[in-house]
């Protein structure tokens, strides 16, 4: 039967924890690096069963542990190479046009088309939808209907409170 690898590891107990808390993603694979630390070289079984993980994420984790330190471990390779389809400049104008009160989006097919029609972006729905969101913060809301020759200034006096006089 195969003896357990064993590896030295050069970080000791404490700082493993501050990188628990400074990474979460790599939660199991330093703590995975804790128990051999106090328990000695194990099999990637009982480590499996000890951290939570499966026996081949013990074993990658290791490998890398072995190959190329705590730089590797510590690595996150996943995604973020997707290029977005909106330029600089279309956010910038949809920018503008969403703080816009007067030409502002009633809903977000709206958007979409006006990114079509203006700069060729072909987007879905959902896609669209996500993007104004994260990005800007925004919630298409329909205000209610208003007549087209209402003028502010008579707004803004009818809004003003009326004082009532004789009252202390």
């Amino acid at each position: 039967m195969l003896q357990p690898l064993s590896f030295p590891i050069k970080e000791n107990i404490t700082e493993l924890r501050k990188l628990q808390k400074q990474f979460p993603r790599k939660y199991k694979a330093i703590q995975m690096l804790i128990v051999i630390k106090q328990k000695g070289a194990l099999s990637k079984d009982v480590l499996a069963v000890m951290v939570g993980a499966s026996d081949r994420s013990i074993q990658t984790w290791r490998s890398n542990y072995v190959t190329a330190g705590m730089d590797q471990m510590l690595k996150d390779s996943r995604g973020g190479k997707k290029v977005s389809k909106i330029t600089a400049v279309a956010h910038q104008q949809l920018s503008k046009r969403l703080t816009n009160p007067q030409q502002g989006f009633r809903s977000f097919i709206e958007i979409q088309q006006w990114l079509l029609n203006g700069f060729s972006i072909d987007m879905g729905y959902h896609a669209v939808n996500k993007y104004v969101k994260r990005k800007f913060g925004a919630r298409l809301k329909v205000s209610r209907k208003s007549h087209v020759q209402k003028s502010p200034a008579d707004e803004a006096v009818f809004k003003k409170p009326v004082r009532k006089t004789g009252v202390t």
